[in-house]
């Protein structure tokens, strides 16, 4: 098995003055998110030709509703062995990606020069919206952490100290934001997690002065709190293939 726990990554995060309202969370039902660990096939080829010319690709009706191609910046050595980038297919739900994948069949990445392990599908949640009304460039970066639930919380307790995180930072001008990832679809079979949290910044440098607010310890932005621990953080760069036309 090509190591997929690699692939969630993490900080520790928590809320001890919400425990209470946690239990009044409801999960959102998120995004249905097709991942694929892939390589390059020939070395004349660099990550940026890729992307260019993924971006060329014709995208119709059953195209998902976005793609994201993101290269590891700090990961772990297994991961940066075996792979040179991950490809996020992001659809509304498991109906449309079962429908759309059906329609388009299997030819996803014939006109590209790489090749990709065996997919999973993982369920994204977004936890609120960066400060300052900001919207994700086209070029950007992100963490990821793999966390687990510490004795006697749930999801829904973990979701809701998430969403508090973000609320508080983005109230201070954080422009990054938080989603959780559930497993959904295949992946490793013995996982020694039960999500993963991803932080993503509005641009690379967003994500960068967001991580230092927290490096300085500010309480909005390092909490505390018993609901879960998180290990195992990487760093991507994120490219935007695609993304579908507003309605």
């Amino acid at each position: 098995m090509k190591k997929l726990i690699v692939l969630f990554f993490v900080v520790t995060f928590g809320l001890g003055s919400v425990v209470t309202q946690a239990q009044d969370v409801e999960l959102p039902a998120g995004n249905v998110v097709r991942v694929s660990n892939c390589t390059i096939l020939d070395n004349r080829f660099s990550f940026n030709d890729v992307v260019e010319r993924a971006k060329a690709l014709d995208f119709d009706d059953n195209a998902p509703n976005m793609v994201w191609f993101r290269r590891p910046i700090y990961a772990s050595p297994e991961y940066s062995k075996q792979f040179d980038f991950q490809i996020g297919m992001y659809y509304p739900s498991y109906a449309e990606m079962f429908e759309r994948r059906v329609a388009s069949g299997n030819d996803s990445y014939g006109r590209l020069p790489i090749s990709c392990g065996t997919p999973y599908v993982i369920r994204s949640l977004g936890a609120g919206q960066p400060g300052n009304g900001a919207r994700l460039a086209d070029q950007t970066a992100l963490t990821m952490s793999r966390c687990s639930l510490n004795e006697g919380f749930s999801i829904r307790d973990a979701y809701g100290r998430i969403s508090a995180v973000q609320a508080r930072r983005a109230s201070r001008g954080d422009n990054t934001m938080m989603q959780m990832l559930l497993p959904g679809l295949g992946g490793p079979r013995d996982r020694d997690f039960d999500f993963g949290v991803m932080r993503v910044g509005a641009t690379g440098p967003d994500l960068g002065e967001g991580m230092d607010m927290q490096r300085n310890g500010s309480g909005a932005n390092n909490p505390n709190g018993p609901a879960f621990s998180c290990q195992g953080r990487s760093m991507f760069g994120t490219r935007r293939i695609y993304q579908a036309p507003a309605n």
